[in-house]
């Protein structure tokens, strides 16, 4: 079956693309303190929340269409989607130096490197738009070699600056400014050379695409807070050197998201393309495939878990053993996440977007809420109970919306696993 094929071709490039950092670990937590690996983290989240205040989540207008539009109306599309990126990147570039000059700070972060963010979001999206084309024609080769190809020049950069020119964590953050670089240029080129890119500016289109993508920002902002807040939380009431630490355990524990993120990718052109006029079986199906998929990703969660603490000591320097304890919980959130994706192309499709606002806000209340509590109750280990209390929180309340909006046969079990 294709989507199977897929989502193991999805997963060979994941694990592959992953594990380039993770085998670089050694020589990161040699060279790097706890308090430089905080910061680094905190810089990669912090562009994580500037490309989702940037991006919008303006992709998912080419995944919801593709099946629809012809290849110049793709074209189109994407040229639009360009136009609205780079205003974006414009506006939140003014704020942001509006906030800099007004005297506020990023919590540890060097000004000069905050400045560039809203720039290196845009050049990470226009990457982001060619996985995309690529992801919804089923590419699964060529995605996998463009994701792989990136990373190496991100760590082979980074490392050449850490060790020929011992520049600190800001190695890592020159060898990703570099690779956003190179493979904005590519994926341009790839994009137009193809004849998915045409700079044809259309306002109803433009209207067209903010429609979809205007109420995301609230759902993936919310999300970039629930994925950043515990370690802001954790640099202020316990400790940068901590935020390195926990940030350790935090990337063993997104081991998970490798598999989730690869059936996501095969999952959602199979589901665009299944859902568009379903009989009652193929709906049957849609849910029995879901079933399998959580019943696996809560046994790897575990698995990978206890492999990871296992093997953690040979990966890091003994000034990072104690990440250990937070890699279980970090696994389980991730598997919950995971379940969460699967129901998102639902809303999409019945443009209902609108509700991942509230669900996502309400998700990152809570998780701020209880980061504030339970870090000062359990210390750097509530950040990682709040996180997959809040993961389960959203994707509770999607699974709800879902079932409400369009009915599945969730609870027609036996009609479902047959």
């Amino acid at each position: 079956m294709q989507i199977v094929k897929n989502s193991l071709i999805y997963l060979t490039a994941s694990i592959l693309n992953k594990s380039i950092p993770l085998l670089l670990l050694p020589i990161f937590t040699k060279y790097l303190s706890p308090s430089e690996f905080g910061l680094l983290s905190i810089f990669q989240l912090l562009l994580t929340f500037y490309s989702a205040l940037v991006g919008m989540a303006i992709h998912t207008n080419i995944s919801k269409n593709f099946f629809k539009y012809d290849r110049a109306s793709m074209a189109k599309l994407i040229g639009n989607i360009i136009f609205i990126l780079c205003f974006a990147a414009l506006s939140v570039s003014v704020v942001t130096l509006f906030i800099i000059y007004s005297g506020n700070t990023f919590f540890s972060m060097p000004v000069y490197w905050i400045q560039i963010m809203p720039m290196l979001s845009l050049l990470l999206m226009i990457n982001t738009l060619n996985l995309t084309v690529l992801r919804n024609e089923g590419n699964a080769k060529l995605f996998g070699i463009f994701e792989i190809s990136n990373t190496l020049v991100n760590t082979i950069t980074a490392i050449a600056m850490l060790l020929i020119y011992n520049m600190g964590w800001e190695s890592q953050v020159i060898g990703i400014t570099f690779s956003y670089l190179v493979f904005f240029a590519i994926s341009l080129s790839h994009m137009y050379r193809r004849k998915y890119l045409l700079f044809k500016f259309d306002l109803n289109e433009i209207k067209s695409i903010l429609k979809l993508s205007l109420p995301l920002i609230p759902h993936v902002m919310g999300g970039t807070i629930i994925a950043l807040s515990d370690r802001i939380f954790i640099e202020q009431m316990v400790g940068l050197s901590e935020v390195g630490i926990y940030s350790v355990g935090y990337m063993f524990g997104m081991i998970v998201m490798l598999f989730t993120d690869a059936f996501v990718k095969a999952w959602t052109p199979w589901f665009f393309k299944s859902i568009v006029e379903p009989t009652e079986a193929m709906k049957k199906k849609i849910v029995r495939y879901s079933y399998y998929y959580i019943f696996f990703i809560f046994i790897l969660a575990v698995v990978i878990s206890q492999i990871a603490e296992n093997i953690l000591p040979f990966f890091v320097n003994e000034k990072y053993y104690s990440a250990k304890k937070f890699i279980i919980w970090i696994s389980l959130g991730y598997a919950i996440q995971g379940i969460y994706k699967i129901f998102l192309p639902y809303l999409i499709h019945l443009n209902k977007t609108s509700f991942l606002a509230t669900s996502t806000v309400l998700a990152a209340i809570v998780n701020l809420v209880l980061n504030y509590f339970l870090i000062r109750e359990y210390g750097s280990m509530g950040a990682a109970y709040a996180t997959i209390i809040a993961f389960a929180f959203s994707a509770t309340l999607l699974f709800w919306y879902q079932n409400r909006g369009y009915p599945m046969p969730w609870f027609n079990f036996q009609a479902s696993v047959k």
